[in-house]
């Protein structure tokens, strides 16, 4: 009985305990920087007429805990974006989504390579 009411005990203390919650740090300078070089470039080369991005719209984010570019398509501006560009500062960026599965995938991997190093020309 005493085990029982131990173990019971023990489940109401866990469901009285808070859930642990964790926070991000906030993004360091070069990741801003990195994001707002990458942003301009992306807009100038991608969405100033491309036909390969036709269909997307960019959407660059300054939030503190980390910057990130979206790539929405144009007709679910609120919806999954395509490609999420993180730059995290020092030369590196981490991108996912299904645009990177698509035929402009090795482009856009080529491009952001080159663009990283804080080249601004749209084409190699």
């Amino acid at each position: 009985m005493r085990v029982a009411l131990a173990a019971l005990a023990g489940i109401a203390l866990a469901g009285c305990q808070s859930a642990q919650t964790t926070t991000r740090a906030p993004a360091g300078e070069g990741a801003h920087l990195a994001n707002a070089a990458l942003s301009e470039t992306i807009r100038t080369c991608w969405f100033s007429g491309d036909p390969a991005f036709a269909e997307f719209s960019y959407a660059p984010e300054a939030n503190i805990a980390q910057p990130r570019i979206l790539i929405v398509p144009k007709k679910e501006p609120g919806g999954r974006p395509a490609l999420v560009i993180e730059p995290k500062g020092g030369g590196v960026v981490e991108m996912y989504g299904p645009l990177l599965q698509s035929a402009s995938g090795s482009r856009i991997n080529a491009d952001v390579a080159r663009w990283k190093t804080g080249a601004t020309a749209c084409a190699a």
